[in-house]
């Protein structure tokens, strides 16, 4: 079972000129909380942005993997992006049932929400650019001359983040494991993914694997 959504980030970064803040796609592994595949976009997500991610999910060869293949369901909340006609032949492609949860029900899927709270607190709130108030009824003033993070570097320094995530941070649940040692201890088959063809990010979209070796 893996569990995907979109997160918009709570930092301010530069793209292209304009201050935005950008948009993290992502699928998770439910059994071992590890991220699978990650794509991030400047702005709004799309079913491109969850077709990219998908991609970065199930290709195990470089420079993915080695977490991979193929899951049996993958829970989402009514986001139209994953449930666009084009995800679905994706996923029916790939022989992968899609479960859509119902409007407002985040525990359902408290896996990846799990995920999202978590890099908030543990990487997006120590960036430049971040934007929450330190608590309710105060206003967090950035400071003056403060330098955004260019895209590029925001994502890139997500996916480290990401690989720091599934190589190197042990969850107390898993028992002293990464999230990718407990993947590759799971003695469940992998089903390999069929998809041989690429589905190339737009260009202002950017995938990238999770582990970045």
């Amino acid at each position: 079972m893996w569990e995907a959504d979109h997160v918009q980030a709570p930092v301010l970064v530069e793209v292209e000129g304009t201050v935005r803040r950008p948009w993290v796609t992502w699928f998770v592994d439910c059994a071992t909380n590890t991220v699978m595949g990650v794509a991030v976009t400047p702005g709004c997500p799309s079913r491109e942005s969850v077709l990219a991610a998908l991609r970065a999910a199930v290709l195990r060869e470089e420079p993915f993997g080695p977490q991979g293949g193929l899951p049996e369901k993958v829970r989402v909340d009514r986001g139209r992006d994953f449930l666009s006609r084009t995800v679905a032949a994706a996923f029916g492609a790939l022989v992968v049932e899609v479960e859509d949860l119902p409007a407002y029900t985040p525990h359902l899927k408290g896996t990846v929400e799990g995920l999202n709270r978590a890099v908030e607190v543990m990487f997006l709130a120590a960036l430049p650019g971040y934007v929450r108030q330190p608590r309710p009824g105060r206003r967090r003033a950035r400071p003056k001359g403060e330098l955004l993070l260019g895209f590029e570097d925001f994502t890139a320094r997500l996916l480290r983040w990401v690989e720091w995530w599934n190589t190197v941070h042990k969850p107390s649940p898993l028992g002293g494991k990464t999230p990718l040692q407990a993947w590759e201890a799971d003695p469940t088959p992998v089903r390999e993914a069929k998809m041989r063809t690429a589905i190339p990010p737009s260009r202002r979209e950017t995938a990238g694997p999770p582990c970045c070796r």
